[in-house]
């Protein structure tokens, strides 16, 4: 994740913290379309617990991942950070799975 740009703290846990700019709809709109579109869950952590405006993804990797799920998490947080960029999150629109 580092290497594809994203700022994932100094962690040395297995939870791997994702921090993006946003706000509790955007959270919980990336959140709803990474499970629904992407098959991948995270939990969200916002304001109050962190400052307003931004957005913490928690990741935890198991021994059971393999090269190809980190692959694929990686571009789907590509494609989520595309999406987040552009507005698309803005509104806390949801993604509905039958329009993927």
């Amino acid at each position: 994740l580092k290497e594809a740009g994203f700022n994932i703290g100094n962690t040395e846990s297995p939870v791997t913290p994702v921090f993006l700019n946003g706000g509790i709809s955007e959270a919980t709109a990336i959140t709803h379309d990474m499970r629904e579109r992407f098959n991948i869950f995270c939990s969200i952590v916002t304001y109050p617990v962190i400052p307003k405006g931004y957005i913490l993804l928690r990741l935890i990797p198991t021994a059971i991942h393999t090269l190809e799920d980190v692959k694929y998490t990686i571009e789907s947080f590509r494609q989520l950070k595309s999406k987040l960029d552009s507005g698309e999150y803005a509104d806390g629109g949801f993604v509905e799975p039958e329009k993927l």
